[in-house]
């Protein structure tokens, strides 16, 4: 594992605006030292990607945007690196190949790709789009068994922990510092990725009751977060488990779900309050808006969350933006 990932360094890189040769140039220097793969592309393509990755101790997620065809290699002579680790390639972009081994996959859009480094590859994209998660064998080894085996696999779209994996790593801020917040999303991460891969029994059971559990009520807060009027019923469909099932989630963090949807309704009525673009708005109607049918509730638990009425809240943020 190259000492970048192991320290868990994050980095950004762009080709927008630069001359195509040099943005070719620069692609092919970042996948051979960063990426450890062979860069080929069409030297006439527009070049026009840009990669972000985010980095956690031996951890790396990268996302990159590109409408360029590419082939990413893995040739036999660069095995002498003696890179060791695996990589699950999630195809964001149309079409995408791997040959690995003697195994030939295609992955479709929400489908991925598992690249084992210590075997020759050859990736190709039709447009390249992708999320990818790089993390070292040894971290799966014991979860997964024989990973040399699942070289090349394509995972479904449809598999669950593929889905909670990846609304998990969509989830993380850009900068966590706490080196414990940081080791335990590290963790969480193996555990999902072998699931989605296909863990052992006792990897199953392991890694159920250590990340599952936090990986699925990330999501229903993202879910939450898009649309707070959603019932404790919609997102129990949406997640594919029982209303009792997210009342745990919330009960074993400490909270319950009508709390935390309360304070999402709460914060987005305060956000309306202080936005110019609601000035118009009466109280009444921005209750109503974020999901508040009786006001008297409303100002009671407002006043209860940020020790302020709301008209208070209103006056306040009109004197900041002027208004008389």
């Amino acid at each position: 594992m190259p000492g970048e990932i192991r320290e868990g360094r994050s980095f950004e890189h762009s080709t927008l605006g630069l001359p195509p040769i040099d943005g070719l140039s620069s692609l092919r220097d970042l996948f051979d030292t960063k990426v450890q793969l062979r860069f080929v592309a069409d030297g006439e393509a527009v070049c026009d990607a840009r990669m972000l990755v985010k980095g956690f101790p031996g951890l790396r997620l990268a996302n990159m945007s590109s409408t360029m065809n590419v082939s990413l290699i893995r040739h036999r002579q660069m095995l002498a690196d003696q890179e060791d680790d695996v990589c699950l390639i999630l195809n964001t972009g149309r079409a995408l190949s791997i040959q690995q081994g003697r195994r030939l996959s295609y992955a479709e859009t929400g489908e991925a790709a598992l690249l084992v480094y210590r075997e020759p590859a050859t990736i190709s994209f039709d447009c390249m789009n992708y999320m990818a998660v790089r993390v070292p064998s040894s971290a799966l080894a014991p979860l997964t068994g024989n990973l040399a085996a699942n070289a090349g696999r394509v995972v479904q779209r449809d598999r669950a922990a593929l889905g909670l994996l990846m609304s998990y790593l969509r989830s993380l801020p850009d900068q966590i510092h706490q080196p414990e917040l940081r080791g335990l999303i590290t963790t969480h991460v193996y555990d999902l990725m072998a699931l989605a891969i296909g863990a052992t029994a006792e990897g199953r059971e392991i890694a159920s009751q250590r990340s599952v559990k936090a990986a699925r009520l990330q999501a229903v807060k993202e879910a939450l977060a898009q649309e707070c009027g959603m019932s404790i019923w919609d997102i129990a469909r949406l997640q594919g488990v029982s209303p009792r099932y997210v009342q745990k989630l919330f009960e074993e963090a400490g909270t319950t779900f009508t709390e935390h949807v309360l304070a999402l309704r709460l914060e987005a009525a305060r956000t309306m309050l202080v936005s110019p673009r609601y000035a118009g708005w009466t109280i009444v109607a921005i209750a109503l808006e974020a999901g508040f049918g009786d006001l008297s509730h409303f100002n009671r638990r407002f006043k209860a969350r940020y020790e302020q009425t709301p008209s208070d809240v209103r006056a306040r943020a009109a004197s900041l933006y002027g208004e008389p």
